[in-house]
This record gives C-alpha cells, sequence and structure tokens, in this order.
C-alpha cells in the first residue's frame, strides 16, 4: 500500500514521532504526514495530507502487534499496515524520490542574505531571504507574498519551491526580491493560528519598508508579488498607495467567500463529479459561510452546521466543516471582497492566470481587470497561460492531486513575462 516511510526523530522500536510517506495510487502521489504519540497503555496517530488541504484527521483505531503498526482512518478512508524495522524505520518496498530540475543550485550569480526585520505594529519578528543583482547599481525590487496556510519563504509545496526558483529568475535579470517566513512558520515570530489576511498586509508593509532601508535597492521601486490568497494582500496595498506596482499569480477577482465557491466546484468538475451534485453542494456550503460569519463560536457554528447538514449528503461533517473553516484566516478570507480596493488601485498591475487552475479559476482575470479598469486605470494587463494549473506547472486536469508529480515548479514562460513586464516599468 506504501511506498516508503522514513522517520525524522526516531530510535529503534520507537513509533512515536513525525513520519512521512506516498501511497501507492495510479496516476498521482501525494505526500502523507503521521504524528504517532503515545495515549493511554496505546497510541493515537493523526494525519495530514497538505496536498490536498491543511484538515487533520485522527484515526479511529491504531494497533502494534508483532512490530507490525495498523492504523485506520475512516475519514480520510485509509488502512495502513507498516512494518517497523531494526533501525527505527516503517518500510515497504521501494523509495521515491522527487525530481525538481528547476530548484537553484549554488554558485549563484548574485547575492543572498538571510535577513530579519519587525513588523512595529505588533513587535512581531519576521525572517527571510534577501536576493540582489551583483551589478552594484540601486535595483527595482519586490516582496513575494504567499497564499493560504502557513508556507516558508520558498512557499515550498511536494519539495517544490516556487519562490526559491522565482527569486532566483529575478535576481539573474536585475531585480532583488524578500520572500519570508509566514507568521509562526520557519524562522518568523508569532503565532499562525492567530493570523489572517490583516496580519499578512501588515507584515508585507514591514517587508516593503525594510527593503526601502536597504542601499541595494531603489526605495521608490519596491512592490510586490501575490500569490493566490496573497493577491488579496497586493490588491489592498495597491489601494492604499503602499506600492508603485503589483502583480498578481492566481489572483481572486470575486470575495473570499464566493472564490471558495468557485474552488469547490472547480475541484470537484476536475475530479468528474456531476454538475447537478456541484450545484447542490455549493448551496449548501455557502449556507454553512455564512452562518460561519454569523457564529459567535466554534460550539455554536458546529451546532448549525448540525443542523444544515442534517438529512443532506453532508451529514456528520458538521465537526470537520467547523475545523476547516471556523479560524481566524478562514474567516478573514470570507470576509474579504477585492471589489472594495479596485476603484482605488490607479498603479500598474500584471494579473496572471493559468487556464488549468483549480484553486482560482480562471474567469477571476475578467473581474480583476474589469474591476481595477473602471476607475480609468488603462494599466491593467492580464494573461492567461493556457495548460497551466494554480502553481502554473504543465497540468492535465489541474488538480492538485497531480502537483507532487510535476517535475517543473513553474513554467519558463511564465518567469520570462514578469521580468518583461517589469523590466518596461519607468
Amino acid at each position: 500500500m506504501f511506498l516508503l516511510f522514513v522517520s525524522l526523530t526516531l530510535c529503534a522500536q520507537d513509533i512515536t514521532g513525525k513520519w512521512y510517506g506516498y501511497p501507492d495510487l495510479k496516476n498521482m502521489r501525494l505526500r502523507l504526514e503521521y504524528h504517532v504519540e503515545k495515549a493511554g497503555g496505546g497510541y493515537q496517530v493523526t494525519l495530514k495530507i497538505p496536498d490536498l488541504s491543511e484538515k487533520t484527521y485522527r484515526a479511529d483505531a491504531v494497533e502494534l502487534a508483532d512490530h507490525v503498526l495498523t492504523v485506520n482512518i475512516a475519514d480520510a478512508q485509509t488502512r495502513s499496515i507498516l512494518r517497523l524495522q531494526a533501525d527505527g524505520s516503517l518500510k515497504g518496498t521501494s523509495p521515491v524520490v522527487f525530481k525538481r530540475p528547476q530548484t537553484p543550485k549554488e554558485p549563484f550569480s548574485y547575492h543572498s542574505e538571510e535577513v530579519t526585520f519587525q513588523n512595529a505594529d505588533d513587535g512581531v519578528t519576521l525572517a527571510g531571504t534577501l536576493t540582489w543583482p551583483a551589478s552594484g547599481a540601486r535595483c527595482k525590487a519586490v516582496v513575494l507574498v504567499s497564499g493560504s496556510g502557513g508556507q516558508d519563504r520558498n512557499n515550498t509545496f511536494s519539495e517544490h519551491k516556487t519562490f526559491f526558483v522565482l527569486a532566483d529568475y529575478l535576481a539573474r535579470h536585475g531585480i532583488a526580491t524578500l520572500r519570508v517566513d509566514d507568521r509562526g512558520v520557519g524562522k518568523s515570530g508569532g503565532n499562525l493560528k492567530e493570523s489572517g489576511l490583516p496580519d499578512a498586509d501588515a507584515d508585507a508593509v514591514a517587508a516593503v519598508n525594510y527593503l526601502k532601508q536597504r542601499p541595494e535597492i531603489n526605495a521608490d521601486s519596491v512592490g510586490v508579488i501575490g500569490h493566490s490568497e496573497g493577491a488579496f494582500v497586493a490588491f489592498s496595498m495597491a489601494a492604499r498607495k503602499e506600492v508603485p506596482f503589483i502583480i498578481t499569480l492566481a489572483g481572486g477577482g470575486v470575495s473570499g467567500s464566493e472564490l471558495l465557491l468557485m474552488q469547490r466546484a472547480a475541484l470537484l468538475r476536475a475530479s468528474g463529479v456531476k454538475e447537478d451534485f456541484i450545484e447542490k453542494y455549493n448551496n449548501y456550503m455557502r449556507q454553512a459561510q455564512d452562518i460561519v460569519l454569523q457564529s459567535g463560536d466554534a460550539a455554536t457554528c458546529e451546532r448549525k452546521l448540525t443542523e444544515l447538514f442534517n438529512g443532506t449528503p453532508l451529514a456528520g461533517q458538521a465537526a470537520a466543516t467547523t475545523q476547516q473553516l471556523y479560524n481566524v484566516a478562514k474567516i478573514e478570507l470570507l470576509k474579504y471582497n477585492p471589489e472594495w480596493d479596485f476603484p482605488e488601485i490607479t498603479c500598474p498591475v500584471l494579473a496572471l492566470n493559468g487556464d488549468k487552475d483549480c484553486q482560482v479559476p480562471v474567469e477571476n482575470l475578467e473581474f480583476i481587470r474589469k474591476g481595477i479598469s473602471e476607475n480609468g486605470n488603462t494599466q491593467v494587463k492580464t494573461i492567461v497561460f493556457p495548460g497551466l494549473n494554480h502553481m502554473f506547472q504543465p497540468a492535465v486536469t489541474g488538480s492538485p492531486v497531480e502537483y507532487s508529480d510535476i517535475e517543473e515548479t513553474i513554467a519558463p514562460a511564465v518567469l520570462q513575462e514578469i521580468v518583461n513586464w517589469l523590466n518596461q516599468l519607468k
């Protein structure tokens, strides 16, 4: 069932700790993360599938007998049978090695420095990597802002390092970048669980202000590149005149609430689900999102969702839906609407999307173009990249289940378009 599990910090005959592995599934590969802890006289196990969602699954049954660990997780529809080896590993048949040919390798032809700076508003110290060209001239710069969830400075997923690849390419073409660990991730301080869009916005402002103080950077030419939810941060900063230009990568042009519905529909459609089911499902989820915004606490939210889902295909999903939606990050996302910011955006804007994007469907580009252009801004450029997914990789369906199997981290055409557009700015 599983190819290989590798322990992080385990001793022989001790199964507690974190384990990583990949299910042997046809045409897809998903990273699984198991966390094993002692509980009473036995063990408890949780599972995350980060390539699909942030949800944590709890095992219904865990058994260790004769060096064989059996884990049943009904909610994730998985049953794992893993044999404990003498060296302390849980082993299947053969290792899985991902090829990531675009990941930059030293030596670099540009400068790279580990940096820290503060968000003075709340005292959070943020850590990241600043890269800039070796030319010696003061240069244009961008802050890279990631999407939802806790992302490291490289925006790492399935061993792809999107922001590292982007920063490397920009530095080799005369443009500096600052990429930063999200709050509570990597070397950055703060609490990820208590962070939402306003915090990401404030941290991005702090990053821009830090760059403006660096002698290598042209302080009048520091912009933002926002991926996915990070585009909402870019819109807000542009509306407040915090930056002279923005680039959005797979950014939403509708409210966060509407965007989540579009995302669910696109993902279900890519999985072959029929349209009538998608319509019914999203009808319930629209009501569920309203309940999340109207509830004063998680218990109230779960109770109301239980009532809503009773007698429907979603019966029994109230607790999981509450866990997924009733948190600071999702609530702030549901509240936000870029239409509030569009009328105030007067700077140059480059908005890119792949037409295989199942997380922020490509029709969002037109909402962005129209929303910003209606205020008279003639400096809005939108580009659709055929065959690319949400991460700007060449894709078949665009579903996240394909991400880890794709060797290319980000299409070269996207990188070149970003550089071309930045270089033509005054």
